[in-house]
């Protein structure tokens, strides 16, 4: 897909891999990127940036679990235009409370926003981009979801489920020309990094930053923008690392 002159959803856009795609897509010549994050000083800073790459950046500002009111904004979405590109990014990580000591409060949320808010936006995307021709979904899972050692479990089993959605999505392309597919980030230098632990990086972080490479977000951004640029790819995972 061309991406100039189209259309955008980026969730969890106020920071990280979020605002660098939000930010590359519209220095490909996107015309317009709906900019979804419960931060919303964080996502009207991605939107001003976004001002002065010529790119119209709208900002609403909620937390995207809240599944009615994402419906919502896709229908707003529609009603101005329709949507060509949508990015499930949103995610969290499951903190200071590990398996099996996690609450069960904790597990619904990061279920429902890894997860299921996930599955609702591509339900949401595919539903209007079946009736404009086709478009593009990309799903953040996680590099963690095919490796071992990072020890919260409940984000890893979120992420593999993300993938296997996303691959289980090919069929769509032929269906109604929406290719689905899902972004594997390894480390990536981002703040949801502090929140495994309290506000700081947790301890059990320390091998695995030994060993890996930490990516700045763009790295994340390139890949999506290969992915919707690529007619070719629908139902694959792709895989981004550092070493």
């Amino acid at each position: 897909m061309n991406i100039r002159g189209r259309t955008a959803l980026v969730t969890g856009a106020g920071s990280g891999i979020g605002r660098s795609t939000a930010v590359m897509l519209a220095e490909r010549g996107a015309a317009r990127v709906w900019l979804l994050d419960r931060d919303e000083a964080g996502a009207g800073q991605t939107a001003q940036r976004l001002t002065e790459l010529g790119c119209d950046g709208i900002v609403r500002a909620f937390d995207v679990t809240d599944f009615a009111r994402l419906e919502g904004v896709f229908a707003e979405a529609e009603a101005r235009g329709g949507l060509d590109i949508v990015f499930n990014n949103a995610g969290m990580v499951v903190g200071l409370e590990l398996f099996p000591e996690t609450s069960a409060e904790r597990i619904h949320a990061i279920v429902d926003l890894n997860l299921k808010a996930v599955i609702f936006g591509t339900q949401f995307a595919v539903r209007q981009m079946r009736g404009r021709g086709g478009g593009v979904v990309i799903n953040t899972s996680s590099g963690a979801a095919l490796h071992t050692g990072f020890r919260d479990w409940l984000y890893t089993a979120t992420k593999a489920g993300v993938l296997a959605f996303s691959k289980s999505c090919l069929p769509l392309r032929d269906a109604c020309n929406v290719r689905v597919n899902a972004v594997l980030p390894g480390l990536v230098d981002t703040p949801i990094l502090k929140t495994t632990g309290d506000g700081e990086l947790a301890d059990w972080m320390a091998p695995i930053l030994a060993s890996n490479v930490a990516l700045p977000p763009e790295a994340i951004a390139e890949a999506v923008i290969r992915i919707v640029e690529d007619d070719a790819m629908a139902g694959e995972g792709v895989e981004v690392r550092g070493g």
